[in-house]
């Protein structure tokens, strides 16, 4: 069997130091991105040609005289659509539960609500991360605080699909993930992922990213009544079946890779 890494380097793949058009790593919350962005600026050799964090602001993504060769952050996939622009797209999915209960892990942690933070954020914001501080789980997920449901609710469909919360969303992040994409990891399976993303594109390095930059949320023991389970499941419908396509999505690609 040949080994994984004989196959990387076959010709007609993308170069990470010279991609034919701009890198978008859409970076859907809580699914392992900072790990993942830190591993793929240490790909692009030129770091001039990072563009900075997304922040809201589409202007930059929508200039096609921008040097920039990655674009990265909290995007919406239909924003950067609309921008008219090429990109080779990439992302990661996570476990629908597991992201929700990681959401709520990062806001109730004190050393994430910053000035910095609270400088950008607007009056409805900074009440529900404030809330967030100091609630359990299941008052997180219990809560009917909207922008708390925002951040619950089916967020990785949502993040991919043509038109959020539109008639056929799921339908079209599943399109997306599968012909749109060239490249998606899952979370559940990082090594994995980092396997198969460095199968996709020539150049690729090592993964390095030290730990303590990887911005893990604690791990905890958590505890959730059938009513709080119940609604989380609700929550993420879309995003439960997107999870299971995407998941044997991956397998199907993953074996191609190794050989299997």
């Amino acid at each position: 069997m040949k080994s994984l890494f004989n196959l990387l380097r076959k010709p007609g793949l993308e170069d990470l130091r010279n991609p034919t058009c701009p890198i978008a790593f859409v970076h859907i919350p809580k699914t392992a991105g900072t790990a993942f962005v830190e591993y793929l600026i240490e790909n692009i050799a030129d770091q001039s040609r990072v563009a900075p964090p997304f922040m809201g602001d589409m202007a930059v993504t929508r200039d096609e005289r921008s040097p920039y060769r990655l674009y990265w952050g909290h995007y919406d996939y239909f924003l950067l659509k609309e921008t008219g622009r090429k990109f080779i797209f990439i992302t990661f999915l996570r476990h629908p539960l597991a992201r929700a209960i990681s959401q709520w892990k990062s806001w109730s942690n004190p050393s994430n609500l910053t000035e910095a933070w609270l400088n950008v954020m607007e009056p409805y914001q900074i009440e529900a991360l404030r809330f967030s501080q100091t609630a359990t789980l299941e008052e997180f997920v219990m809560s009917p605080n909207l922008y708390i449901e925002g951040h619950i609710r089916d967020v990785q469909t949502r993040y991919l699909a043509d038109a959020p919360d539109k008639p056929g969303m799921l339908e079209s992040a599943k399109r997306n993930l599968q012909t749109v994409f060239r490249f998606f990891g899952v979370v559940e399976r990082f090594q994995d992922s980092i396997r198969l993303f460095q199968a996709s594109f020539k150049n690729s390095l090592p993964y390095s990213v030290p730990a303590a930059r990887e911005n893990r949320s604690r791990e905890l023991d958590v505890h959730l009544s059938s009513a709080a389970q119940a609604r989380l499941r609700a929550l993420n419908s879309n995003d439960f079946e997107l999870y299971e396509f995407g998941c044997r999505l991956f397998e199907e690609r993953y074996r191609k890779v190794a050989g299997n």
